[in-house]
């Protein structure tokens, strides 16, 4: 046993001394954010070939091995690309590049900025208020609250969005406005930017949701309320049990665990025996087991 030990040893020592060309390494993935030893930060030339292949794989990862690069051929290639290039993934690397260029952001958000106020396009004042919020500088937030005002349901959606990646308590009273917005999808964004944001307060804003007329807005900001464990949310919620839709059934049940006061609960009891879809019943026994 000493002799096996002494081997295994010593094959542990010769293995740390190896060469590091004998060594095994996993290669790149974005998804873990892993780097293959002996990768190179890219040129200028290999940054704008990329850029112009059109190639979104490309794109992204020469962008993010390049992030320290100086290439001011780049720049207005990747502006551009803010308001044209039909994947989100370009648009949001193009905006974390741009963003760290000290000598070019300046004019860049400027030209955003107008962009998002004056362009004829919808679609490209979409596409800016996204780029805003990917740039996360606090003085994108007077912009973005005025595009909550917009004609275009997308624009007002990407605004209060990234309202949400700014994470500014000066926004939580705009992203609340949104919850009153004539179209859903600007609702629900407003919905999830909520649950974003650090220390969001607006809770009777958020409870006027549990009324909304469409069925998907009412769920979310059920799950909302119960996240935030607003216990004034509960006669709502209690209302919320006997909806048509069974989602939303689900979702004021768990809601009502997760505020666990003795109204909650006894509303929870009393639902139970009425409810008769089994994926609505297993929602209440979760919630029941739920302790606060």
């Amino acid at each position: 046993m000493k002799l096996i030990n002494q081997t295994l040893f010593a094959a542990v020592i010769l293995s740390l001394a190896a060469p590091a060309a004998a060594q095994e390494y996993r290669t790149y993935d974005s998804r873990n954010g892993e780097i293959s030893i002996g990768t190179q930060a890219p040129t200028v030339d290999a940054m704008r070939d990329a850029i112009l292949s059109g190639s979104a794989n490309r794109i992204a990862t020469t962008l993010e091995y390049g992030e320290r690069v100086e290439c001011h051929a780049c720049v207005p290639l990747l502006e551009e690309a803010l308001f044209t290039n039909e994947d989100s993934t370009v648009r949001e690397m193009a905006a974390w590049w741009l963003r760290r260029r000290p000598f070019a952001i300046n004019a860049v958000f400027h030209e955003v900025r107008t962009v998002l106020a004056n362009d004829p396009s919808a679609l490209r004042r979409a596409r800016a208020a996204d780029a805003l919020g990917t740039f996360m500088i606090p003085e994108g937030m007077p912009y973005l609250v005025t595009a909550l005002d917009d004609s275009d349901a997308q624009v007002r959606a990407s605004a209060v969005t990234a309202l949400g990646r700014l994470n500014m308590p000066a926004a939580h009273e705009a992203i609340a406005s949104a919850f009153t917005d004539a179209d859903r999808d600007v609702r629900e964004a407003a919905v999830a930017q909520a649950l974003y944001v650090n220390d969001f307060r607006q809770y009777d804003a958020l409870m006027g949701l549990l009324a909304d007329d469409d069925s998907m807005v009412r769920q979310r900001a059920a799950l909302a309320i119960g996240t935030f464990r607003v216990d004034a949310s509960v006669p709502a919620l209690v209302g919320l049990l006997s909806d048509e839709n069974l989602r939303v059934r689900q979702s004021a049940a768990w809601a009502l665990g997760r505020i666990g006061t003795t109204e909650a609960r006894n509303a929870l009891n009393e639902g139970r025996a009425a409810e008769t879809h089994p994926l609505v019943l297993d929602a209440y026994n979760v919630a029941l087991a739920t302790r606060r």
